[in-house]
């Protein structure tokens, strides 16, 4: 309530020196950093802050806030009446009232002001003193301490610790708690908090009557140790994962493995890995010690970044945008705090630097996106004996080698080093890249992998700034790589390519001149493909034809190719030059280089023959025999066959056993992290601008957190997320236990799960919430231990009913007086209708499935560029960032989806036939059975008449109305005997489906 509203008008409102008609002061000790600071921080920051001081005034500063503004002093310690500021938020002036904007202060929070000021405006400052000692004081950067469950006076209704909180708080308030709810609502709410599922009729009526005092915890056991916990489970931590199965942008492309870490989710939780594992192996798996595929598999989680591969994209750019996306999701996801504010600038209200930001950045910077092989567990023992029995062929194959090999690979290793492999920072921005829907993502060798691939027309454009005087040569290297098909090198289904034609064009650096044409005198291939002659790529045709290497009837994939071309003059400019390559590729059905490299040489044109041998073969060639790896004989081995078509028939049996073995054959596939063998260089981006580099940093943690512990390693992202889990850490607990309670009670204890910051909500239970924290990591991370402690309280088993009683004093039930009723989730919401109707398919985990499937919500297919209208008028969040806590809303629109949508309308057709047309007994008791179905609860007297008189009404108008009938019932040949019965059972059922409490969790 604001002053206006309690009746104190300006003519009554006191003076500067007098504190009449003020609210009273809070008659407790008032804590600055709980209480105090975060007022300060939501409404005085914005105009008295590090970046705005209006009126001279700073208010986030000890030492500037008591020394006040250009009007003089504001705060004036055990002197309200003296205390401007206090007067300014009262709104003793209405013409003055502060802050200008949004919502004054209540009563509430102007006493707590008032008792703050009057006990001697204690404000704490740390050792270190100034803004961030300040800062640091606020309550969620303060370590988690031991605490103590505290006496209550009824004892009684206390089942564990958790009550001990809730009810003193509630004594002291003068409360009672709600009594306890009813049992079928108790199962139903289990059920829907757990699995988000209904309980069957059975499983009602047996805890129903089931009056022993293990009958709870047996229950709660039971459904903890179903799958589909882990699939209700799953759904909380993909929307903090801002999973879809799409890139996201304008050309949306769909992700067709991104659903094997959604099954990782799945049976991590399930099986109950430990939080601090299950944190471990998202953020840094890959890094482990002998990571295992399902470790590796976990960092799929960092992969869930929207990704751009419309052509024309600055890669770069791209790429900085998706390891900030991962920084600010991590921040989120783990400490609640918004670490993106800092992106541009320091954070305004935490304490978080630029910096630090980009310290953060820097764990990130040094990775590389790659999709692996990744059969289901369930498959990888037969996945293994398959690699196995590969490894087995592969001595086989090179057992025995062609004539002349062992001559050709010696005279392999003796080719001269001569070729020039430019950095990516060369390479001039935005101009490098393709105009058609393709983007060249660069690698560690130079090489650049190419994803969004066209079916038509593109041109890979090459645009480098270089110092090299005296350009004779440019060497092409179309290569292999695992995301291609069948290794590739080009994207065509048998991983062949066309090269249509290379245009060489180059500059001075400095000249404005349009850049100048550099002929190709001569150009020499490893293999060309019969009617696809290397020579065709230089022969100025640009419409049609070009190289290829493939053979139709002996298929050549797999293999690295390599073309050289020798310029007709050098590129010889005084200073450095522009230099253009623009590879053409006409053919179309995808039949575009897959992964491309293009190095260049100074040397004299005369050293150019013999030299089109692919950089990967030459490096293997110099090893010597006895150190080569079984895969680089095999390598070697099926080059030397593929290019000199020697054995071919061995070559194409072991390639069609390579095609058909696990990691080559359409399997399944994962979207991983890898770290990169040669770390990137991260540097602070000035205004967040990745093309203007600041200062070099190193991968740090923010200073008013615990210091990063490396224990004499590195500080990766596997020392990251041992410090996420470190018990001095005080945010990664709190964070975890606050956002189970708030998918447990419908709020959290902190209400802002995303922001534990300055600007964030103060708990409504401190000393729980530290608690909970605490007990998770005794517990050893358990998640269901966790689950277990708050389903098994008093707390979480009470009514929902709202209490008149405390509509004035807490109306948004933050002292838990009772439980919240609230709608269900999107998903969820759309599953009640297909667990009640029997519809719903069976199995766990897989491949995401359309809207039309009866497939449970958290499977069906998300596409970023358009959420699914049903889930989005249930308020599905976007999936363009990390979402720790979704809106509810309540409209018609809902109501109208519910009763119209085909699926739903499938889901009525089947209840009705379930229990009602195809069931026996009495019309009432089938009436029962449907109900209890969809609400587990038997309908009451008035119900069932209600229900009963409907179903008799809508009979007799589809007598009248068979065709109608028929239509309502899809009646075909093995349709129903009565058909106006069968469409009045749809129709009821369709009713009961509708009904808001279905929707809805007490």
């Amino acid at each position: 309530m604001t002053l206006a509203a309690a009746g104190l008008h300006a003519s009554e409102r006191p003076g500067l020196a007098g504190v009449t008609g003020l609210p009273p002061a809070a008659s407790r000790a008032v804590d600055f950093p709980t209480e105090v600071q975060p007022l300060l921080a939501a409404n005085c920051h914005e105009c008295h802050g590090s970046e705005t001081r209006k009126g001279g005034l700073r208010l986030d500063v000890r030492d500037e806030a008591l020394l006040g503004g250009d009007s003089g002093v504001v705060i004036v310690p055990g002197s309200a009446g003296e205390s401007r500021l206090l007067h300014r938020v009262a709104g003793v002036d209405p013409e003055e009232i502060m802050p200008p904007k949004g919502e004054p202060l209540n009563i509430e929070q102007v006493g707590i002001l008032r008792a703050w000021i009057e006990q001697g405006a204690e404000w704490p400052e740390s050792a270190t003193g100034g803004t961030a000692g300040v800062r640091s004081r606020h309550w969620a950067f303060q370590s988690v301490q031991p605490v103590e469950p505290p006496g209550v006076k009824e004892s009684a209704w206390v089942r564990n610790p958790i009550d001990r909180f809730v009810l003193a708080r509630l004594e002291r308030e003068g409360i009672e708690p709600s009594p306890e709810a009813d049992r079928a609502t108790l199962i139903r709410r289990l059920s829907l908090d757990l699995t988000g599922l209904p309980p069957s009729p059975a499983d009602v009526e047996a805890f129903a009557s089931d009056t022993s005092p293990e009958a709870y915890g047996r229950l709660v056991e039971r459904l903890m140790g179903s799958p589909r916990f882990g699939e209700q489970w799953a759904r909380h931590w993909l929307d903090l994962a801002r999973y879809a199965d799409s890139d996201g942008y304008e050309k949306d492309f769909h992700r067709p493995h991104a659903w094997r870490w959604r099954n990782w989710v799945i049976d991590s939780i399930n099986r109950d890995q430990p939080f601090d594992e299950f944190t471990r192996d998202q953020l840094a798996g890959d890094l482990l010690p002998d990571a295992t595929l399902e470790q590796r598999v976990a960092t799929g989680f960092h992969r869930n970044s929207l990704l751009n591969r419309e052509g024309g994209v600055d890669i770069e750019e791209d790429r900085t945008k998706i390891v900030k996306d991962r920084v600010n999701t991590v921040g989120t996801a783990w400490m609640a705090l918004t670490v993106g504010c800092a992106e541009c600038h320091s954070h305004k209200y935490d304490p978080i630097t630029q910096r630090e930001y980009y310290q953060l950045y820097a764990f990130f910077n040094s990775t590389d996106d790659r999709d692996i092989p990744a059969p289901l567990p369930r498959e990888q023992n037969t996945w293994r004996r398959g690699m196995s029995a590969l490894d087995l062929a592969k001595e086989d194959y090179v057992a025995g080698e062609p004539d002349g090999f062992d001559a050709w690979v010696e005279g392999v290793a003796k080719l001269p080093d001569i070729w020039v492999t430019p950095a990516v920072e060369d390479y001039e921005l935005p101009t490098f890249g393709a105009n058609n829907g393709a983007n060249l993502y660069p690698q560690e060798d130079g090489s650049f992998l190419v994803t969004g691939m066209v079916e038509n027309k593109t041109h890979y454009i090459m645009m480098l700034n270089t110092a090299l005087r005296g350009i004779t040569g440019i060497r092409i290297e179309a290569m292999t790589d695992e995301m291609l098909p069948r290794l590739g090198p080009g994207w065509a289904t048998n991983g062949n390519f066309v090269l249509t034609e290379v245009l060489v064009e180059a500059s001075p650096l400095t000249a404005v001149t349009k850049l100048e044409a550099f002929g190709v005198d001569s150009v020499a291939a490893d293999y060309s493909q019969e009617g696809f002659p290397v020579e065709a790529a230089i022969d100025g045709v640009t419409t049609n034809g070009g190289w290829a290497v493939d053979l139709p009837e002996l298929p050549m994939h797999g293999v690295d190719r390599c073309a050289v071309l020798t310029l007709e003059k050098p590129i010889d400019h005084e200073g450095e030059s522009r230099l253009k390559v623009s590879l053409v590729q006409h053919e179309g059905n995808s039949h575009t280089l897959g992964r491309v490299r293009v190095t260049y040489t100074t040397a004299d044109p005369e050293l150019l023959a013999g030299q089109a041998v692919p950089q990967r073969i030459r490096d293997i060639a110099r090893v010597p025999e006895a150190r080569r790896t079984l895969d680089q004989r095999v390598e070697l081995k099926r080059y030397y066959q593929a290019t000199f078509q020697s054995d071919a028939e061995e070559f194409v049996a072991f390639t069609k056993r390579l095609s058909e073995s696990p990691g080559v054959k359409g399997e399944v596939r994962a979207q991983v992290l890898a770290e990169r063998d040669i770390p990137r260089p991260t540097h602070l981006h000035a205004r967040g601008n990745f093309l203007e580099k600041g200062a070099e940093v190193e991968p740090g943690t923010p200073a008013v957190l615990p210091p990063l512990k490396t224990g004499g390693g590195e500080a990766d992202r596997l020392a990251l997320a041992e410090w996420l889990m470190d018990p001095g850490h005080p945010l990664t607990a709190r964070v975890a236990v606050n956002r189970v309670w708030h998918h447990l009670f419908g709020e959290g204890l902190v209400n802002t799960p995303a922001d534990f910051g300055t600007q964030g909500d103060t708990p409504s239970h401190p000393e729980l919430l530290d608690w909970l924290a605490g007990e998770y990591a005794r517990l050893g991370w358990s998640r269901k231990e966790l689950i277990r402690r708050i389903v098994e309280s008093a707390t979480y088993r009470q009514a929902s009913a709202v209490r008149e009683d405390l509509l004035d004093r807490d109306a948004n039930n933050r002292l838990l007086a009772r439980q919240n009723r609230f709608r269900l989730s999107a998903e969820n919401a759309r599953d009640q209708f297909l667990a009640a109707s029997g519809l719903m398919e069976a199995g766990i985990g897989g491949p995401s499935v359309g809207s039309d499937r009866a497939r449970r919500g958290l499977y069906q297919q998300v596409k970023r560029a358009q959420i699914d209208p049903i889930l989005a008028v249930f308020d599905a969040p976007s999936t363009v960032q990390a979402c720790p806590k979704r809106q509810r809303s309540n409209t018609p629109l809902q109501a109208l989806t519910l009763l119209n949508g085909d699926l739903f309308m499938r889901s009525a057709r089947e209840l009705g036939r379930g229990a009602g047309w195809a069931a026996g007994g009495e019309l009432e008791s089938r009436l029962c059975e449907m109900f209890q179905r969809c609400t587990a609860r038997q309908p009451t007297t008035e119900d069932l008449s209600d229900l009963s008189a409907l179903w008799s009404r809508v009979r007799d108008y589809y007598r009248e109305e068979p065709e109608k009938a028929a239509e309502v019932v899809k009646a075909g040949e093995s349709g129903p005997r009565d058909v106006p019965g069968a469409a009045a059972w749809t129709i009821v059922a369709r009713v009961v489906l509708n009904l808001d409490e279905v929707i809805t969790r007490e």
